[in-house]
C-alpha cells in the first residue's frame, strides 16, 4: 500500500500536468526514493527478524532501530548535499532543499509496519498504510489540480510527512516509549547494538544496491535523454511497484516465521519458503498475463496517447515478474547468511551499468528496461547458488518444481481466452474487466483441477468460512 502513490496518482497526474512537468515530478521521486533507501538501510526491516528471534527485547529492538535510522539519515543527507554543492547542483538537479527535507521526514519514526508485522498484527498495518496512501494521493492530486506545477506538489508532500512524523512522535510518547511484547516474552531491555548492526549492514547494502540497480535506468535516461524521456520510461516501468506489493506482501509475512524457526536446519527450514514461492508464482503469473494482454490498452487509456512510447518498455519490464517469484533474500536472511545478497546485488548493478553504457545509446529507452531485466535474472541465478550452499541441498530440493509447473500450465490453459482481440472488439474497455475476470476464474479452476496444494487449501478455507456463516444464523 505504501507504493500506492506510485501506482495510482500518475494516472491522475498525467492529465493535470504536461509530460515535461510530470517528468520533473518523477525526477524528484527518483532522488527521494534513492536517498530514503540509503537512509533506511534496512534497519526497520530488521525488526521482522529480531523481534521473533528475541521476544524478550522488543522495546530495545525498536529503540535501537529508531536511533540507528536517525543517525544514518543525517549522515546520508549531509553527504549528499555536500556532494551536490561540490558538483554545482549536478546530482539533485536544483531540488536540494525539498529532497533533503522530504527524505528526513519520510524515513524517521516509520518502524510501525515492521513492528506490527513481527507481532503478527496485520490489521494495524493495513490501517496505517491505507490511511497514509489515501492522504498522500489526496494531497498530490489536490495540489496538482490547484497549481498545475511540480513544486507546490513537492512542498505539499513535505508538509504531509511533517504531520505524519509529529503524529508518530506523539503516539510513541503516549505509549511511554514502550511497545507490546511477543506473547510469552518478559519485558527485558537487553542491548544488542552490534548484533543488529551486523545484521543490517549486509541487508542495508543489498537494499541500496537493488534500489540503485532499479534506478540506474531512470538516472541514465534523465541525465542523457531528459525529463520527457524519463516520463515515458516511468510509465513503462509502472509495473515495478505492483511487483513489490505482490511479492513483498508474501515475503514480509514469511520472514518472521522463518526467523522463529532459525534453529531448524537443512531442507525442513525451507518448506515454508517453498510454499511462499508457490503463492508468489500464483499472484505474479496472474498479474503478468493480464497486464501483458492489455498492455497497450492500460498505457494509452490510463495515461493518455502521449505515453504510447511506453508500451514496449512496459511489455519488456513484465519479464521481471518471473524472476521475482523466487525471493532468495528471505531464505538467506532467515539463515542469517546475508553476505551473498550484497555480492549478487553488486554483480547485478555492475552488469546493468555495463549494458546501459553500451546499449542505451543504440536502442534508446527499451534498452534501459532490457538491461534491468537481464541484470535481475542474473542476480537471481547467483542467489540461487548461494541458497543451495546455505542449506546444503541440491537444485531439485530448492523449490517444488512440479507445483510451479502446474501453476504455469494453469496460466497457459486459462490464457486461451485471450486469443485474438475478442474482448476489446466486442466490449471495448469493459472487455478488459470481463476478460480478466474470465481468465482469473479459469486460472483458479485449473489450479484446483491440477491439485496445487496452496490453491486447494485456500478454496477449502473459503468453503469452510461460507459454511460457518450459514450455520451462524441457524445457531442464533
Amino acid at each position: 500500500m505504501n507504493q500506492g502513490l506510485v501506482v495510482i496518482s500518475p494516472i491522475l497526474l498525467v492529465r493535470l500536468l504536461t509530460v515535461e512537468e510530470f517528468g520533473r515530478y518523477r525526477e524528484f521521486l527518483m532522488y527521494a526514493g534513492l536517498l530514503t533507501t540509503f537512509c533506511a538501510f534496512g534497519i526497520n526491516n530488521s525488526l521482522l527478524y529480531f523481534i521473533p528471534a528475541r521476544p524478550h527485547s522488543v522495546q530495545q529492538m525498536v529503540r535501537q532501530a529508531t536511533v540507528m535510522t536517525f543517525g544514518t539519515s543525517l549522515v546520508v543527507v549531509g553527504l549528499t548535499l555536500l556532494a551536490d554543492y561540490i558538483s554545482n547542483g549536478a546530482i539533485l538537479g536544483g531540488l536540494q532543499l525539498p529532497v533533503a527535507l522530504y527524505v528526513l521526514l519520510f524515513v524517521n519514526l516509520d518502524f510501525w509496519e515492521f513492528y506490527w508485522l513481527s507481532l503478527k498484527r496485520p490489521l494495524p498495518v493495513f490501517a496505517y498504510t491505507t490511511g497514509r496512501l489515501i492522504a498522500r494521493i489526496l494531497v498530490v492530486v489536490t495540489a496538482a489540480s490547484i497549481w498545475r506545477d511540480v513544486m507546490p506538489i513537492v512542498w505539499s508532500l513535505i508538509a504531509l510527512e511533517a504531520l505524519r512524523i509529529a503524529g508518530s512522535w506523539i503516539a510513541w510518547r503516549r505509549a511511554g516509549g514502550t511497545t507490546d511484547q511477543v506473547e510469552g516474552g518478559p519485558i527485558v531491555d537487553e542491548p544488542c547494538w552490534n548484533e543488529q548492526f551486523r545484521y543490517c549492514l549486509p541487508i542495508g547494502l543489498a537494499l541500496i544496491l537493488v534500489t540503485l540497480n532499479k534506478s540506474l535506468g531512470n538516472l541514465f535516461v534523465t541525465k542523457t535523454l531528459g525529463v520527457v524521456a524519463l516520463a515515458h520510461y516511468s510509465i513503462g516501468t509502472h509495473i515495478q511497484p505492483v511487483i513489490g506489493v505482490l511479492r513483498n506482501s508474501v515475503s514480509d509475512a514469511v520472514l518472521p516465521e522463518l526467523a522463529a524457526l532459525k534453529s531448524t536446519k537443512g531442507e525442513a527450514a525451507l518448506e515454508l519458503w517453498r510454499r511462499s514461492t508457490i503463492v508468489s508464482m500464483i499472484l505474479l503469473t496472474a498479474a503478468g498475463v493480464v497486464l501483458f494482454e492489455f498492455s497497450h490498452t492500460f498505457v494509452v487509456t490510463l495515461f493518455s496517447p502521449s505515453y504510447e512510447p511506453a508500451v514496449l518498455i512496459f511489455q519488456i519490464y513484465l519479464l521481471v515478474l518471473v524472476r521475482e517469484v523466487f525471493d532468495f533474500g528471505v531464505a538467506l536472511r532467515a539463515a542469517n547468511r546475508t553476505a551473498p545478497i550484497v555480492t549478487s546485488s553488486l554483480f547485478a548493478i555492475l552488469l546493468n551499468l555495463l549494458l546501459l553504457v553500451t546499449v542505451l545509446p543504440i536502442w534508446g529507452l527499451p534498452a534501459a528496461a532490457l538491461a534491468f531485466v537481464i541484470s535481475r535474472w542474473t542476480e537471481g541465478l547467483v542467489l540461487s547458488r548461494s541458497t543451495l550452499r546455505a542449506y546444503n541441498i541440491g537444485i531439485g530440493k530448492l523449490a517444488r518444481w512440479r507445483d510451479l509447473g502446474k501453476v504455469a500450465l494453469a496460466a497457459t490453459f486459462a490464457s486461451v481466452v485471450f486469443y485474438g482481440s475478442f474482448w476489446l472488439d466486442h466490449f471495448g474497455l469493459s472487455g478488459v474487466v470481463l476478460g480478466s475476470a474470465v481468465f482469473m476464474t479459469l486460472f483458479v479452476a485449473f489450479l484446483v483441477a491440477l491439485r496445487v496444494p496452496e490453491a486447494t487449501a485456500m478454496m477449502g478455507r473459503l468453503r469452510n468460512r461460507r459454511k460457518n456463516r450459514e450455520l451462524s444464523p441457524a445457531k442464533s
